[in-house]
């Protein structure tokens, strides 16, 4: 078993794109010791496609045809995004921190990212075809914005051993952020000038290394609620309601405050800016200060990402083998549209069933996903899927790609 533990952990370092695992209600009877490994990442953009994204993730050349098929289908709102998060819960039974034997005790430990970015397309333009082809007309920036974090929780808690809903608090340990977004910002592109207006704010944390850089502290609150209940003809149903990362950070004094309101002319730079500099010298061109942009150091408390996830999840061992599942999830943050989906739920035998949903939202558009799920002995629970089937298969008709993976041990 413990070397089926330390196989699992590696394989899950191992995997990127992908969306959570749909939960199913049924395995909360143990012994002793359950603990549950969980890999939740993926990216998707609903404009972008994989044959863009992959030149940016793998490296390659963007050709004219991709820049033409992306900036064809360019809206006002274009948005780019993903989560990466890898948990490891260790839930105990026999140890009761509030004296109440219906409760255990719940520790946890998950290395996040989190992306999101809307790229508005006048700027995705500029950046891929430049301003030759816009003499006299105005390219518009407004709500171009970016956001990175990169965080460990380590978690204690407790939990209902009938129903393993729980309540946990979280120690956040901030590696990295950056957050920068634009107002009302434009660009006129004249024959013999370039006029500039930019407003905006931003802050980064003051290093991107190392993976772990210790550069913010802060504390959040989890809920993870699961309700049981019978329909009419009496069947079970299961409805599963999750409130994560509910609090703050505070970074560093080291973190980088950025803002910019400025309306700047340029006829071309001195190219003596950059070469030709005094022997010795170690003076660089600084953009910054060339676009107006004031640049200040301090700590900075920021809002944590909350997450709402609202779901009717499948029963197993339900006298109906044919379940429906449905629900939504949303993160606060302006990137993110609501993620809604739908499907079904199928057990054709005691340890294995398969699940498949549409969805819509969250940073991408339409996808179609497939999980597998797979029970050993009554000891050990697998699970394997994706929620975006035809972004891992297709570069052009694929917004994105998702792949998920749980393992669950009753030890």
């Amino acid at each position: 078993m413990k070397n089926a533990i330390i196989l699992t952990y590696l394989f899950l370092s191992t995997l990127t794109f992908a969306q959570e695992v749909l939960p199913i209600f049924g395995d909360t009877t143990f012994e002793k010791n359950l603990l549950k490994i969980s890999s939740h990442n993926y990216y998707s953009s609903n404009h972008f496609n994989n044959a863009l994204l992959d030149k940016f993730i793998f490296g390659g050349t963007i050709t004219d045809e991709i820049k033409n098929k992306n900036s064809e289908r360019l809206s006002p709102n274009n948005r780019l995004g993903g989560e990466m998060e890898q948990t490891i819960e260790h839930y105990n039974a026999n140890i009761h921190p509030i004296r109440n034997k219906k409760y255990g005790l719940l520790l946890s430990f998950s290395d996040a990212h989190l992306l999101s970015a809307n790229v508005p397309t006048d700027l995705f333009n500029l950046a891929m075809y430049g301003n030759a082809d816009y003499l006299n007309d105005t390219l518009k920036f407004g709500f171009a914005h970016v956001q990175y974090l990169h965080y460990q929780k380590i978690g204690v808690g407790i939990f209902d051993k009938s129903t393993l809903s729980s309540l946990k608090v979280n120690y956040i340990a901030g590696s990295k952020v950056l957050e920068g977004r634009l107002n009302d910002s434009w660009m006129l592109n004249q024959p013999d000038s370039i006029t500039l207006k930019m407003q905006g704010a931003g802050y980064s944390s003051d290093r991107f290394y190392p993976y772990m850089g210790f550069q913010g502290s802060g504390v959040t609150v989890d809920l993870n609620y699961n309700f049981l209940f019978e329909s009419r003809k009496g069947n079970s149903q299961f409805l599963n309601l999750k409130i994560s990362n509910l609090g703050f950070v505070v970074w560093n004094a080291n973190n980088h405050q950025y803002t910019v309101d400025s309306t700047s002319n340029y006829t071309g730079f001195d190219i003596r800016n950059f070469i030709n500099q005094p022997e010795g010298t170690s003076k660089k061109y600084n953009f910054i200060d060339t676009l107006g942009v004031y640049e200040g150091q301090g700590k900075n408390i920021a809002a944590m990402p909350i997450e709402f996830v609202l779901q009717k999840a499948p029963v197993r061992n339900s006298s109906q083998k044919l379940q429906y599942i449905l629900g939504f999830k949303t993160i606060l943050t302006s990137d993110y549209f609501p993620y809604l989906f739908a499907g079904v739920y199928y057990a054709p035998v005691a340890n294995f069933s398969a699940s498949t949903r549409l969805s819509y939202g969250g940073f991408g558009g339409l996808q179609w996903g497939l999980n597998l799920n797979y029970w050993i002995k009554g000891k050990t629970y697998l699970a394997l899927g994706t929620y975006d089937m035809i972004g891992n298969i297709s570069k052009n008709y694929g917004f994105g790609r998702s792949i998920n993976f749980s393992a669950h041990f009753n030890l």
